[in-house]
């Protein structure tokens, strides 16, 4: 991760909700360490006292970007690890995950020990898809398995692939070292949200959805994220499950209970409603002509989990 020293105060409560008690390593890179060692020390001090396990660092490079640290400290992270870590994940500090179980199953389900694995998410906005291309969209996070994490691992190469790449795009830096030095194509998770959408996400929020993972919830549209996940105390894997009440009221588990006048069955449960900015409409859109420009090696896509996140009222146990 990297980020600013505001943006990861603002952060804390939303980190500690999936980091806290646990022996995955944080390492963020803050962009204006240098001359705030003390608030730096102070707030690495909190992250220390609600038990999540973190090393602040500042920028590899004075003259790095926001985008070109957010790769850069790749090479940190590999530094402090051991042979036992399985992953490395790139993230923004506004990446929110509501249950970390759900997405550990997915990663372990995919064979990481054999093959060079670059796992991700896609941007829900076409224009970006059409101006950048098919990548790991950051905010959907960035997953290497070990072994390509490994062979990208050197620094003085990494300076320079930074040096050759635009200064302001990571995710681009992070796909052609990727690429150019490693076996792995990109294999996208559907259940991974990067989350370019304006608005009201009540549609989505609402529609049964099992996200792996939240962005972009305190700018590009507004939910309180973190009391909405405490649904996951109580249930495990249930976050935004839907349930059904008599014939006509809907509870989305962590978000909303929703009365329908004309019934449930008036509706399609198999759709999201569109209340979102007109971002949202690059849901409805196919991807393959996309993915037929990619000149590189098109994607792996995961099949997303079909099993029904609706139960009715009978059927609650």
């Amino acid at each position: 991760m990297a980020t600013s020293l505001v943006r990861l105060s603002q952060s804390v409560d939303s980190i500690a909700h999936w980091a806290s008690d646990r022996d995955t390593l944080l390492v963020v890179v803050i962009e204006d360490y240098i001359g705030h060692e003390d608030e730096v020390a102070d707030l690495l001090a909190q992250f220390h006292s609600l038990k999540i396990n973190a090393i602040f660092i500042p920028p590899i490079a004075s003259n790095h970007s926001m985008s070109q640290s957010h790769f850069a400290v790749l090479s940190k992270m590999l530094a402090e690890s051991g042979p036992e870590t399985k992953w490395f994940a790139l993230l923004d500090d506004d990446t929110f995950f509501p249950h970390l179980e759900p997405l550990s199953t997915t990663l372990d389900s995919l064979d990481h020990e054999n093959k060079d694995l670059y796992v991700g998410g896609l941007t829900e906005d076409w224009g970006s898809l059409t101006r950048f291309g098919v990548m790991a969209y950051g905010g959907a996070d960035v997953y290497l398995s070990a072994h390509p994490a490994r062979k990208i691992r050197n620094l003085d190469q990494a300076l320079q692939c930074i040096e050759e790449s635009p200064p302001q795009l990571g995710d681009v830096i992070i796909r052609d070292r990727v690429y150019r030095h490693t076996g792995a194509r990109l294999t996208v998770l559907p259940d991974l949200y990067q989350h370019d959408l304006l608005g009201d996400l009540r549609g989505f929020f609402e529609s049964g959805v099992e996200p792996l993972n939240l962005h972009h919830w305190k700018s590009w549209y507004s939910e309180p994220v973190v009391s909405m996940a405490q649904a996951t105390n109580f249930c495990g894997n249930c976050f935004l499950q839907r349930f059904i009440f008599g014939n006509d009221t809907v509870l989305s588990n962590g978000y909303s209970i929703t009365v329908y006048p004309k019934g449930v069955d008036s509706l399609d449960l198999n759709k999201i409603e569109r209340t979102g900015a007109t971002s949202m409409q690059a849901r409805t859109r196919s991807t393959s002509t996309a993915w037929g420009r990619c000149a590189t090696g098109c994607p792996t896509v995961i099949t997303k989990r079909t099993t029904s996140n609706t139960r009715k009222s009978g059927q609650i146990s």
